[in-house]
């Protein structure tokens, strides 16, 4: 007799033990069996669904929530501003599918803004939110210096500059101990000897450059792709100066891969296919037709690495000169010898990585900036005039002195016209606009009188193109590019009349200014000779207010009505006015300032001395002024930094 415990299991089994065939109730077995295992499969896939479909907006609720207990204004938004909005924006832009002003724009857009408009609408401090957490954008001076200048508190988000690292990491993407050990290696190589390399070499590739173009009536020059010649100038400059390898116009370093593609064409290449180069496996970019647009990205990659390893290999084989060092042979030095502080030596690719960003980012900018400045020049001839005078007398000075040609040391400080125009250049157009930082823990932030508390994990955002175009920091011709703004009257006291700051201005008067008088300067009058135009960042078609009263005559100070406040409280060496800090961040500021700000300084001096030593610039024949401004208003997609969409054929003409 079968024991009552075993009866269910013996039941169960008997059609297997006793009936070599299934009986209808096995079947059936099996059946509810299988049916009970797929509605279990699709039960968990139902209720993992709606647990990623929720999650994002449990994230959101939360956030929100985090959001209102700081007490700033906040704005709700799809997606997380940054590197993903800047993709879709990228992307969208090329297939022609985002129009300037329609409110995707304007929310793809709160990840590189273009301006101040968002921060009228919301303040100069606000949030946005989103399932991936909150976004703290900053256009008050005050708030930015305070992110700026406290490292530990407000570090570089983990994936900042991962679209720069390419070739490893650099000096730009690391933060903490590695980044101050890369600023102990490359930040001692922009010295006044390397300064003074890069007056000869700009000097001497601006030569290059102006050989190239095309002659058309007797002295004049045509320059048809002025942006291309000037990023192969300043790639050019970089190499030559930081780099000891020394270029003419048509010639290239040396290669440790075998390329069809020139030193420039590699760069080009590798600057328009930055995107999928970042994106995309090497492992698949390697395995594309070569003719695709992955097989070209590949090439460019390639290419351009080849030619930074062959720099690296010439040095290994110059003998060593203590006197003449240069950015590859600190890297090589730090590549062989062990750090004290961190304790190892610097990895291959970081040598590499390093070497890559300072090409690109130092040739890039540069490059941008003399292209807008020489396009406003072209614009702005009361402008160039008053240049033109300051070019004139120095190179009279030098020749007083039996000089045939300018000098770093003794000529580059008296380039104050050129100062001025290099500064109100990158305000105006400004090259890389977004300063990236976030909150290691949770941060007290004083802003209009009050105190905020902002999260942990927290990404700070400092609009520095919306300081640039804040008019309670710069004025209400904000957005007017205007050198004159930055000069001081023979060297004692501003070309203009500063009004006293409004509630609120993070700028007030400076009590030196009234001691001095300066508050009490009168200015003349402007005279309606030349146009001046409202910079327009959305391609919205001109206004009345566009064309606004002209610029006087040379050497006469102007303004618009009542000049806006001005954003210095002091006066640098060369007699231009100071921005005080967190008003002016075209080259950012704190400890994570770039580097290389004379050095651009430099080569920007050297190369418009050189360019409009015996001529001005105009636009050529068939260059409408309104165009000019139309195209200068957009921008370059895709460009990482600020760049005009199109080129814009220049005219020097002898004077």
């Amino acid at each position: 007799m079968i024991p009552f415990p075993c009866l269910p299991f013996s039941f169960l089994c008997r059609p297997v033990l006793y009936n070599p065939r299934p009986s209808f109730e096995a079947h059936s077995f099996i059946m509810l069996s299988l049916i009970s295992f797929i509605y279990g499969i699709i039960l968990t896939s139902i209720v993992y669904g709606l647990v990623q479909v929720c999650r994002p907006g449990i994230a959101l609720y939360r956030h929100l929530h985090a959001a209102r207990r700081t007490g700033l204004p906040f704005k709700v938004i799809p997606f997380p501003p940054g590197l993903f909005s800047f993709f879709v924006f990228q992307v969208l832009k090329k297939l022609r599918l985002l129009k300037p002003g329609t409110k995707l724009h304007k929310l793809l857009n709160m990840g590189r803004p273009d301006g101040y408009e968002l921060h009228e609408e919301m303040g100069d401090v606000f949030l946005t939110v989103s399932p991936m957490g909150l976004t703290m954008i900053v256009a008050d001076p005050k708030v930015a210096t305070m992110v700026n200048g406290k490292r530990s508190a407000y570090p570089k988000p983990p994936n900042t500059g991962a679209i720069i690292n390419i070739y490893g990491r650099n000096v730009i993407n690391t933060d903490g101990d590695i980044w101050r050990f890369h600023r102990r290696v490359t930040g001692p190589v922009f010295s006044e000897r390397i300064h003074s390399d890069v007056w000869r070499e700009g000097m001497r590739q601006a030569e290059f450059m102006m050989q190239s173009w095309t002659p058309t009536s007797p002295g004049s020059l045509r320059a048809n792709s002025i942006g291309g010649d000037l990023f192969r100038l300043g790639l050019n400059v970089i190499t030559g100066s930081a780099y000891g390898t020394p270029l003419t116009w048509s010639s290239d370093p040396p290669c440790a891969v075998n390329t069809a593609l020139s030193y420039r064409e590699s760069m080009e290449q590798l600057t328009a296919h930055l995107m999928p180069i970042f994106l995309t496996p090497h492992r698949a970019l390697r395995l594309a037709r070569k003719d695709s647009a992955w097989g070209r990205a590949w090439e460019a990659y390639t290419a351009f690495g080849g030619y930074m390893k062959g720099m690296l290999d010439q040095e290994k084989e110059k003998p060593a000169s203590p006197g003449e060092e240069n950015l590859i042979t600190v890297l090589l030095r730090a590549q062989a010898e062990t750090d004290e502080k961190l304790g190892r030596t610097m990895s291959e690719s970081e040598v590499m990585g390093n070497m890559f960003i300072m090409l690109f980012a130092g040739h890039e900018t540069t490059a941008n900036t003399l292209h807008y400045a020489l396009l406003c020049l072209a614009l702005h001839h009361d402008i160039q005039d008053m240049l033109l005078s300051e070019i004139d007398s120095i190179y009279e000075r030098a020749l007083k002195e039996g000089r045939t040609e300018l000098d770093y040391e003794k000529d580059f400080s008296s380039a104050r016209w050129a100062f001025a125009t290099m500064y109100e250049t990158t305000r105006v157009y400004t090259p890389t606009g977004m300063i990236n930082k976030w909150t290691a823990s949770d941060q007290t932030i004083s802003f209009d009188g009050q105190s905020y508390v902002i999260p942990q994990g927290t990404r700070i955002s400092v609009n520095g193109v919306g300081i640039h175009f804040n008019p309670k920091v710069w004025g209400e011709d904000a957005k007017i590019w205007d050198p004159s703004r930055w000069m001081v009257s023979d060297g004692e006291g501003p070309t203009f009349t500063p009004a006293e700051s409004r509630s609120g201005s993070p700028m007030p008067p400076s009590p030196g200014y009234e001691k001095q008088g300066w508050l009490n300067i009168n200015t003349p009058p402007a005279s309606p000779r030349y146009p001046r135009f409202n910079i327009n960042h959305n391609n919205e078609k001109p206004t009345s207010s566009v064309m606004l009263e002209a610029p006087p005559t040379p050497h006469t100070p102007h303004f618009l009505g009542q000049r806006p406040p001005s954003p210095a409280l002091s006066v640098s060496s060369q007699g231009i006015l100071k921005p005080t800090p967190g008003t002016f961040l075209p080259f950012s500021e704190g400890s994570r300032a770039c580097s290389g700000k004379k050095f651009a300084t430099v080569e920007f001096v050297v190369v418009v001395f050189t360019l409009l030593r015996r001529h001005r610039v105009g636009l050529a024949e068939g260059c409408t002024a309104e165009w000019a401004r139309k195209v200068m208003s957009g921008r370059k997609a895709g460009g990482i930094t600020l760049q005009p969409p199109e080129d814009i054929p220049l005219l020097f003409t002898p004077r």
